[in-house]
């Protein structure tokens, strides 16, 4: 019975390293508000506040794991698992790459790339975070079926196994809400770096308008698609409110 729990300890212990992985990946895509621009950053504003909430529930569910594993070592009469850089740093990463943008001419004057960017924010890294939550959502819900099988198939008849199961289960259902929230959260940010793209190419055009000899068809153009902007904006903080609230 000690090597059937030491090997249900060391499963466990491994979904535990992978879920740890998930957790510095959370922390990369919520690190910098500054890629989404001086104009658009208060729209993230409640959308940071959840993410943090969220990187709680991640570090709880994590500490739950940990503790679970010290006392099924303990009860196996084994010694508790250190820290595996090797297992750690064999682990895939979830952090999605930002492809570098295709700049037009204007755009890559110093100044005017300088000014864009602090305006209006790089959508190119936020659609590399939307993909990273979309990575992070996958991993935990496979994480949770993979500790449901193991309580399944593994568990043995210990003196305390249905209370190990119960506490499994509460994690394995914080886990699977966890992917949910996730891939809520890839959803959001999508739509965000989408009214990002759109701000930029809005500032870039209005710049471009207006240094290239104005006329007043340029301008009444440059209304139109400020008008356009608008209602974009407002389907964006629409869908942004329901996704937060839902």
């Amino acid at each position: 019975m000690p090597g059937q729990i030491v090997r249900h300890a060391d499963q466990i212990e491994a979904v535990r390293v992978r879920f740890a992985a998930v957790h510095r990946a959370s922390a990369v895509v919520v690190g910098d508000e500054t890629v989404y621009g001086r104009l658009c950053r208060w729209v993230v504003d409640a959308v940071l506040e959840k993410h943090a909430r969220q990187d709680e529930l991640v570090a709880y569910v994590e500490e739950n794991l940990r503790l679970i594993v010290a006392g099924l070592c303990d009860l196996a009469g084994e010694k508790r698992p250190v820290p595996d850089p090797v297992r750690e740093a064999a682990l895939p990463s979830l952090v999605a790459p930002a492809e570098p943008p295709a700049r037009g001419a204007m755009e890559q004057i110093g100044p005017l790339k300088e000014v864009l960017d602090e305006l209006t924010g790089l959508p190119e890294v936020i659609a590399a975070h939307a993909v990273t939550w979309y990575n992070i959502a996958v991993e935990q819900r496979d994480m949770a079926a993979e500790l449901e099988a193991f309580i399944a198939s593994d568990v043995p008849g210990w003196d305390g196994a249905g209370e190990h199961v119960r506490l499994m289960g509460h994690n394995i259902e914080a886990i699977r809400g966890l992917s949910s929230v996730s891939a809520g959260f890839a959803e959001i940010v999508q739509s965000v770096g989408v009214l990002v793209a759109q701000t930029r190419r809005l500032v870039r055009e209005l710049v471009i308008g207006l240094v290239v000899a104005p006329t007043d068809a340029t301008l009444w153009w440059l209304a139109c698609r400020i008008a356009v902007y608008g209602v974009a904006l407002n389907a964006t903080l629409t869908h942004l409110e329901d996704r937060l609230n839902g």
